[in-house]
């Protein structure tokens, strides 16, 4: 098979077994038998990131905060959320140990993967908190799971751009929105 980095999102039909012979470059997630390639992020999408992801270290030293952090899901499926918060170390591609929060940041190729497929998955996987950041709109949304659905634990906007909530096992986070989005 021959590998072609994408320059922009891309589905392309294979096996687990062609999957996971792709070269550890190529950003992709596997789900239903089919690849969802994608270019890099864009930087201001990596800053936006490490932000999150330095607020989440800070207020809960004690989790495993990852960047770009393959995970499998129970329901199958290989996904690479932009940050995940784990409370079980492991060294793995994919990680077996269920993240309790996940964060995706939309951009234009991902954009509708990570509003519909990637919320039902991470609901029916048990994942406890999804947060959404849409950098176009200025919004961050945490959605925590209630089971058969997701409730909104917090929306943060320009008008309203700061707020707390509480993450499952590890305590409270106060965020801040512009300086999320700085």
């Amino acid at each position: 098979m021959e590998t072609i980095y994408p320059t922009r999102f891309e589905r392309r039909p294979m096996s687990r077994a062609e999957f996971d012979r792709l070269p550890e470059k190529v950003r992709a997630e596997y789900v239903d038998g089919v690849a969802l390639m994608s270019p890099p992020a864009r930087g201001d999408h990596n800053g936006v990131g490490l932000e999150i992801a330095i607020a989440l270290r800070q207020a809960f030293p004690e989790a495993i905060v990852r960047y770009d952090r393959g995970v499998d899901l129970p329901t199958g499926s290989l996904r690479v959320p932009d940050v995940a918060v784990q409370v079980v170390r492991d060294d793995d591609v994919w990680s077996p140990n269920l993240p309790v929060l996940v964060v995706e940041i939309l951009s234009r190729w991902t954009r509708a993967e990570d509003l519909y497929r990637k919320t039902d998955d991470y609901r029916l996987s048990g994942i406890a908190h999804y947060w959404i950041v849409d950098r176009t709109a200025r919004t961050l949304t945490v959605l925590i799971n209630a089971g058969d659905r997701w409730e909104i634990g917090l929306s943060l906007t320009d008008d309203e751009p700061t707020g707390a909530v509480a993450v499952t096992d590890l305590g409270s986070i106060e965020l801040d929105l512009s300086a999320l989005l700085a």
